[in-house]
């Protein structure tokens, strides 16, 4: 909050500001008192100059992508002094492109105040070849600093990616039953299914590669036609992939809705905001056409697949003690 702009101010009010704790020691020639307003040791100074000044950066776009301002995997430090205030404003993605990394890490004492949206990485999806399991959703924001206060405001998001889906594995159907689980929300990548006719190199291609900022997934390849299966990417979750098939990719888009993919069966489904993905056994008479389960909603575990179970999903904030004030929407756990 920035000082008065007239009137009586305070050294004790310019000391707050800075980021010290009312009542304590300052003098008005200390490092951070002064730069509030920019001015060197020993400078002569009037407590008129702090009039209006403020510890508050509000936070300014690295590029746009898919036309959204976006910042991707920052730390608090790099902007803001110990003790300030950082902005995210409404037009503002923050966001991760790694499962270990979040989106934002508040490394020193300070108030983050998010109007934007803050999303962690989504999971991927079983997969069949290479028989990889799904992995869990990446944090929104990690804190590893005490004295730190979050205020989420209305309108704004903070969300763990969802975790990946588990796989369909049938080792004497290799062929047919075969198929990978979908990713999570966030842009996990969707598993690979039974694709043994295809060389390694097109992995990129024929898994459902999670959306960029502000996009759906891109859905299900079927091994046989190598063609785009409808509506299997989802905004959020994707869906699990059904016979031959690889798994949708998580889209980045809040709060989203999951893919799903379905032909003479309904496949596994990815779970829409905050919800797990879906992943359901096989009914008599369809012992040869089972399902992966879809990636999880945001801040949501992956369904589970026939042959695995999805994976846990990620937290929208995570790391040391801090106060929380939110009027907008979390999903994951805080």
């Amino acid at each position: 909050m920035a000082l008065p702009s007239s009137g009586t101010i305070s050294l004790n009010q310019i000391h707050v500001e800075a980021g010290g704790s009312s009542g304590t020691l300052a003098t008005i020639n200390d490092s951070d008192i002064r730069g509030l307003i920019s001015k060197s040791s020993g400078a002569q100074m009037s407590f008129s100059e702090w009039y209006g000044a403020t510890a508050e950066v509000v936070l300014t776009s690295g590029g746009t992508i898919n036309g959204q301002a976006q910042r991707q995997e920052i730390t608090a430090s790099t902007y803001i002094s110990s003790g300030g205030t950082l902005r995210i404003p409404s037009n503002m993605w923050v966001w991760s492109d790694n499962t270990s990394t979040a989106a934002l890490i508040i490394d020193i004492p300070c108030t983050v105040i998010n109007e934007g949206k803050i999303i962690g990485k989504g999971g991927n999806g079983g997969s069949y070849y290479g028989n990889l399991s799904p992995t869990a959703g990446g944090p929104a924001i990690n804190v590893t600093s005490s004295g730190v206060t979050i205020t989420n405001s209305s309108g704004a998001y903070i969300a763990g990616g969802g975790g990946g889906g588990g796989k369909r594995q049938d080792g004497g159907d290799p062929q047919d039953s075969n198929a990978g689980g979908g990713g999570g929300a966030g842009g996990g990548t969707g598993g690979r299914g039974w694709i043994g006719s295809w060389s390694g190199e097109n992995a990129g291609t024929i898994s459902g590669v999670g959306g960029v900022l502000n996009a759906e997934g891109v859905g299900c390849y079927h091994r046989q036609t190598n063609t785009l299966q409808s509506d299997n990417g989802g905004g959020a979750g994707g869906g699990g992939g059904g016979t031959q098939c690889s798994g949708g990719g998580g889209g980045r888009i809040l709060p989203g809705s999951g893919g799903v993919y379905t032909t003479n069966f309904v496949w596994g489904t990815g779970g829409s905001a905050g919800n797990v993905g879906y992943g359901n056994n096989p009914t008599p008479g369809q012992s040869g056409h089972v399902i992966a389960g879809g990636g999880g909603g945001w801040g949501a575990a992956g369904g589970n697949g026939v042959s695995q179970n999805g994976a846990a999903g990620g937290a929208a904030i995570t790391g040391t003690s801090r106060t929380l004030n939110n009027s907008g929407t979390i999903y994951g756990s805080t």
